[in-house]
């Protein structure tokens, strides 16, 4: 067996296709969550966010063939490398070819070590699923049921964990008086929670920007970015909301609070959209069968205001008679248990550490 890895750069359009082309031949297509287009600027060095770091894509051939992929990320400023897009077939030697030749890498750079999955960037995509593989929700990082097992082979460790609930359907209000009360008493006291208006896209943006820039400071991998770049990384958003499902909070004229989800559809909006398919999308964007509660951020100021936000939320899906999911809660978050009764399960993720001795 001929095992070998490549490093290779932004002109080599061979290397460029086998990278883009591993996770079609290792996944089903429902399964498939491969952003190809967003792929493509990260090796070519045109991503909105690639002037921030150094990205080097690698490759490992069995025989000839693209078996594992990877690429690993440089911050000038930071200790640790990132390593993301990582996606393998259950190769061993060639995983463990991959990892060595990153972690060598990193060594040689004087790095103390390398995090991972983290596709290169805290605003694009980073964690590990570790449970629960079936079909995916749109906004999970979604992965092979082996890939634990290959970076814990190569000496990766859990460093931080994360989990996602998933709400049945709201009957009634049993179980939720507290946080009834709890809204109650924030629009007593004066905050406004509600949903913005479609034409109203560019003002939440802003002010979405303007708390979660801090809020997420303390989150792994995060990076300030600029305003700007924030919108060009999701004005996709504006496609995909149902704003009936979005919430933001104000006090006194300012926002200090925001909630957004978007219906699940699934894989259905990753990759290249057909002009087919707009119209089961566009159905879906209207009466969803399901929601992702994707980000939610309150002002530490405003106490409590979180419950309220849980409640309003409740409230309309319990309107809306639909199943939720609460994704990607980093684990010790008060948020993960809102409304508990309603969890019937929950997805797991992990992001991995190797340290350089």
């Amino acid at each position: 067996m001929s095992l070998n890895a490549v490093i290779f750069g932004a002109r080599s359009k061979e290397h460029i296709k086998d990278f883009l082309d591993l996770p079609g031949r290792l996944y089903d297509r429902e399964e498939l969550m491969q952003n190809e287009k967003e792929e493509r600027a990260i090796l070519k060095g045109t991503h909105v966010l690639s002037h921030y770091f150094t990205a080097t894509p690698i490759l490992v051939y069995v025989d000839g063939k693209a078996v594992s992929r990877g690429i690993l990320t440089v911050y000038p400023e930071d200790e640790v490398a990132y390593l993301g897009y990582f996606e393998s077939e259950n190769n061993s030697a060639a995983a463990g070819l991959l990892f060595h030749t990153a972690f060598e890498m990193a060594r040689n750079m004087g790095l103390k070590g390398i995090i991972g999955p983290v596709d290169c960037s805290f605003w694009i995509k980073y964690r590990l699923k570790t449970n629960q593989f079936r079909s995916p929700y749109t906004g999970e990082p979604y992965n092979k049921d082996y890939y634990l097992s290959l970076w814990e082979e190569n000496g990766f460790q859990v460093w931080e964990q994360y989990g996602s609930n998933h709400y049945m359907v709201v009957e009634n209000d049993e179980g939720c008086e507290k946080y009834m009360e709890r809204l109650a008493q924030k629009l007593e006291q004066g905050y406004e929670i509600k949903s913005p208006r479609p034409k109203e896209f560019s003002k939440t943006m802003r002010e979405v920007y303007g708390l979660l820039i801090e809020l997420y400071s303390a989150f792994p991998a995060y990076k300030r970015i600029t305003e700007a770049e924030f919108r060009k990384q999701f004005k996709y958003l504006k496609s995909i909301l149902n704003y009936s499902m979005v919430k933001m909070a104000y006090y006194q004229g300012e926002a200090v609070g925001f909630f957004v989800s978007v219906p699940d559809f699934g894989n259905a909006v990753y990759g290249k959209i057909h002009l087919w398919e707009l119209p089961a999308i566009l159905a879906k964007r209207k009466k969803p069968d399901s929601y992702v509660m994707l980000y939610m951020g309150v002002d530490p100021k405003h106490k409590g205001l979180g419950s309220a936000f849980a409640e309003a939320i409740r409230s309309e899906l319990k309107i809306q008679q639909v199943p939720s999911v609460g994704a990607l809660i980093r684990s010790g978050n008060y948020s993960q248990s809102y409304v508990g009764q309603l969890i019937d399960f929950a997805y797991e993720y992990v992001l991995l550490e190797r340290r350089i001795d």
